[in-house]
């Protein structure tokens, strides 16, 4: 920007130097043509010296005015238009557009232009998925509420068998049990939005804290009669013991809901040079590749059917904690062949 501005103040001091030399070529040339073809006889005036030198200021005035207004005119031209294009954004207006489509002109200005039209496609993307993101949660906090409340106004009919009484009871605590789960998830979400650093890191025990996980989804695979195969021999990790804890769960939980009645899950952990490897794979449906890319996207499903519970946040979650570890997170998918995700998390001295 420091260079942008110096470029643009030789450019003014350029066109005022112009504007001098202009100005004062062009009146010494009309004074010459007086003084060749004797001009003054046909002044009504007797020409003196206090004439001479008003008639010259004049004619510089005049002359010189015109000229500055049209090099100021081509100088400041581009800085107005990218003023009043700032302005429109400033409004709230994301779709004005600098013409870069010169190709002869490669200078600062042309430079400007394109990081302005770049930082206003970047605010349009912003814009666009904030709205995005308050359009989905609202959809999505309005399935479980919609549940809670018609199921609750059911429950008030005192015809009711035991039966059906258990059954709403059941449905609202599961929607309620979502709503929370989501509430949590947005809420972790907004926490880490800015956040750069992972903080409150301690040694544990991560073969440990997987096997909790497990332990504690147990109604949830028993369920569907999973079968789960961990392989977590011992391994000491310093990190932040809630945050990892929320990449474990919302992994499981994913494999759990997409593996099938009778499925198998392993789960494998070990270090990887210096990195911590975590793998989960399921026996689920797999995906193919378009929707590989969008996985880790806030509210993106993959089922569009919705058969499948869920909101789309937790593994934009997972990849947001684990992108604050500085790891990676690999995904490998084959259509009705399962899935694998691959966590690999920097280990740190102890």
């Amino acid at each position: 920007m420091k260079k942008h501005f110096y470029s643009i103040w030789f450019k003014i001091v350029l066109a005022f130097f112009w504007v001098i030399v202009i100005t004062c070529a062009t009146v010494g040339i009309c004074m010459h043509l007086f003084m060749q073809f004797n001009l003054w006889r046909f002044m009504s005036f007797p020409l003196t010296s206090v004439h001479f030198i008003i008639l010259l200021a004049l004619i510089s005035i005049l002359f010189g005015s015109l000229v500055s207004m049209l090099a100021l005119h081509h100088v400041l031209n581009p800085i107005m238009e990218l003023s009043k294009a700032m302005q429109k954004v400033a409004k709230g207006d994301y779709s004005v557009r600098l013409d870069t489509s010169n190709p002869h002109i490669k200078d600062e200005i042309h430079d400007l232009r394109l990081s302005f039209n770049q930082m206003v496609q970047e605010l349009s993307s912003t814009e666009t998925l904030h709205s995005d993101f308050i359009s989905n949660v609202s959809h999505e906090f309005k399935t479980p509420l919609a549940a809670i409340s018609g199921y609750a106004t059911l429950l008030q009919d005192d015809t009711l068998t035991i039966e059906d009484r258990n059954e709403y009871i059941n449905i609202i605590i599961q929607s309620t049990k979502e709503l929370s789960q989501m509430s949590g998830n947005v809420l972790q979400l907004s926490r880490l939005e800015n956040q750069t650093i992972i903080t409150e890191k301690e040694p544990f025990r991560v073969d440990e804290q997987i096997r909790r996980c497990i332990l504690r989804m147990e109604p949830i695979w028993s369920a569907k009669s999973l079968n789960i195969y961990p392989e977590l021999p011992q391994i000491t990790w310093n990190g932040n013991m809630e945050l990892t804890a929320h990449i474990w769960n919302n992994l499981l939980d994913n494999a759990i809901k997409f593996t099938p009645q009778g499925g198998e899950i392993n789960i494998t952990a070990c270090q990887e040079g210096a990195y911590l490897s975590v793998i989960f794979q399921d026996s689920g449906p797999g995906m193919p590749p378009e929707i590989q890319k969008h996985i880790f996207d806030k509210f993106y499903q993959g089922d569009s059917s919705h058969e499948k519970k869920g909101n789309g946040l937790g593994l934009a979650l997972v990849h947001k904690i684990i992108t604050l570890y500085k790891g990676f997170i690999q995904v490998e998918s084959t259509p009705d062949l399962g899935s694998s995700f691959k966590v690999l998390l920097p280990m740190e001295s102890l």
